[in-house]
Parts: structure tokens; C-alpha cells; sequence
């Protein structure tokens, strides 16, 4: 157990400097919002494509891996906004998506990666990226197609996958990793000078995307939504690794470090785009802003659990 808070504290002592910054106000909702924009936008897809590019692709495709956490993030999702419509019956169907979508979407980018390189090293990296190569990709499609319906039922095939196209070119982080697996497969590898413009410029991502995190939790009113972050937080934090753990041990029995890899990276707190697309659709706003702060907060002692149960796998 110690060991394992050992590696969160870390990450959480970041988020709180961030936190207090913004309280004090050193940071503004204004400044909050640009360092994410310098995360989504520069750092974090230098970071993605410098990882994807340079990662050892197995000879075998990885089957068993993606469908571990690829189904398992589907299967909650659908499972949650089932739930959601027999519980809450006067739930629009967006804000069922928005429910669906905050359960299975993990912060993967301010959290999972700092949390699982620190937590398990290098020999995390190549389950990691390729989870992370296609994750935005699918689940941004899923949560996108089930908004674009419910908010706009008359929206024909022709015309929904235009709209797509341009949501999916307008997110970098996924253009960056989709770079990086494109280059990758070139074989071409990075010029030095290349590489270390990627790692300088990627190695900012994450401290100032937990910084971000921090600046946002302390801007953001979600005390008035307890009840629907609390439900969408027992999704995403319970049932959500639970179904990847089960999945990859069971099922699929992958080798320990990607199981304990994809299952930590579906254990992290929902990711900050559920609170986007809420915005972007204008529905379940305050939910998913109480979702963020809720299953981060809660996230800080589910991850130290599944931290305690691969305490074999840690370094240091």
C-alpha cells in the first residue's frame, strides 16, 4: 500500500499545487482553459507520436489486448445508459450518452500515462500505446454517433460523416497518434534532432496537464450533481477495470504487465472530453463537470487498490 501511494502522491501533490494556484488566483478559469489548450494541442500528441512512433509493434496483432479494453469500455458503456434509462426515466437520450460515455472514457492522457510509466516503467509503454493508438479514435466515434442521434434524429448517413470527419480532424491528440502509428509503419524511425524536438516539447505534457487538472477542479461548480457523478463514478472506477481485469486474466490471459497496464488505465477517473462534448451538445453540463471532480477525488483511493494488487510489477 505504501508503495503504491508512493506513486500517486506524486501526481496528486501536482494537481493540488494546480488546485491551490487556481484558488488563490494565480490562474484564472481563462488560464486554466489555455493550459489545456497547450496539453490537447501541442504537447500531449508531440508526446503521443513520439511513443507511437517509436514503439516495437508485436509481430502477432494484439487481439486479445484491444478486445480486453476495447469491450470492456463498449460493454460499460452500454451497461451504464441501460441502467441510467431504467433508473432515471426522464433522462434524455443525450444525456444518456454523456452518462455512457463519462463511464467508460478514462483520463488517459493527464493521468493514465503519468500514473502508469511512473507506477511500471518502460516495459508499460507498448501495451499502453497500443491501447492509446486507436482508444480516442473509437470511443470519440461511439460517443459522437450517439450524440449526433439523439440530438438530431433526421440526421442522415450522408450527412453525419462529414460532421465526423471534421470533429475527428479537430482533435490533435487523435491526429497525433494516428500520426505516429502512420510513421511508425514507414519504418523510417526519428532523426535526432526530431526526436529530441518531440521529447522536449512532449515532455511538457504531463505536468502541465496535472497542473490543468488541478486549475480546473477548483473552477468548476459540481456540487449541485453529487448524485449523477456518483453514478457515473461507480461505472468508470468499478465496473469499468473490473470488466478489463476479468477480460484480460480470464479471458484472454494476457501476460501480467499488460493486464495490470489496461487495467490501471481503465481504473483512472473519467476523462475531461465528457465534460467537452456535454458543452459542444448542451446537455448533462453540470453532471459531467461533477463526474470529473467526483471520480478524480474517488479515484486517488480506487487506484492505490489496483496499484496494492500489482505491487509485484512496480519499480523502484
Amino acid at each position: 500500500m505504501f508503495q503504491s501511494l508512493g506513486v500517486i502522491f506524486p501526481v496528486i501533490a501536482v494537481i493540488l499545487v494546480g488546485y491551490g494556484a487556481a484558488r488563490r488566483g494565480f490562474f484564472s478559469a481563462h488560464n486554466v482553459d489555455t493550459l489545456n489548450r497547450f496539453v490537447f494541442a501541442l504537447a500531449a500528441p508531440a508526446l503521443l507520436f513520439r511513443n507511437v512512433a517509436l514503439t516495437e509493434f508485436p509481430a502477432v496483432i494484439p487481439w486479445g489486448l484491444w478486445g480486453s479494453y476495447y469491450g470492456a469500455m463498449l460493454v460499460t458503456m452500454a451497461v451504464s445508459m441501460a441502467v441510467a434509462r431504467l433508473t432515471l426515466p426522464k433522462q434524455s437520450g443525450s444525456e444518456r450518452v454523456i452518462f455512457g460515455f463519462g463511464s467508460s472514457f478514462s483520463n488517459t492522457v493527464m493521468l493514465g500515462i503519468p500514473i502508469i510509466l511512473t507506477a511500471f516503467g518502460p516495459s508499460a509503454g507498448l501495451p499502453l500505446f497500443l491501447v492509446l493508438a486507436f482508444h480516442g479514435l473509437l470511443i470519440f466515434t461511439v460517443a459522437l454517433i450517439g450524440l449526433e442521434l439523439t440530438t438530431n434524429p433526421s440526421l442522415s448517413v450522408r450527412g453525419f460523416l462529414p460532421k465526423l470527419a471534421r470533429a475527428m480532424s479537430g482533435q490533435q491528440v487523435i491526429l497525433g497518434l494516428l500520426g505516429g502509428v502512420i510513421w511508425n509503419f514507414t519504418g523510417l524511425g526519428l532523426a535526432p534532432p526530431v526526436d529530441r524536438f518531440l521529447d522536449l516539447l512532449g515532455s511538457a505534457a504531463i505536468p502541465v496537464a496535472l497542473v490543468a487538472v488541478g486549475g480546473k477542479l477548483a473552477h468548476i461548480a459540481w456540487r449541485d450533481s453529487l448524485g449523477s457523478a456518483v453514478f457515473i463514478s461507480v461505472f468508470k472506477l468499478g465496473v469499468h477495470p473490473l470488466l478489463v481485469f476479468c477480460a484480460a486474466h480470464y479471458l484472454f490471459a494476457l501476460e501480467p504487465i499488460f493486464t495490470a497496464t489496461i487495467t490501471l488505465l481503465a481504473a483512472m477517473p473519467t476523462g475531461v472530453f465528457t465534460a467537452v462534448f456535454a458543452t459542444q451538445y448542451k446537455t448533462a453540463e453540470a453532471d459531467a463537470s461533477s463526474t470529473i471532480v467526483v471520480s478524480t477525488l474517488l479515484g486517488a483511493v480506487t487506484i492505490a487498490f489496483w496499484l496494492t494488487g500489482f505491487a509485484d510489477l512496480l519499480v523502484g
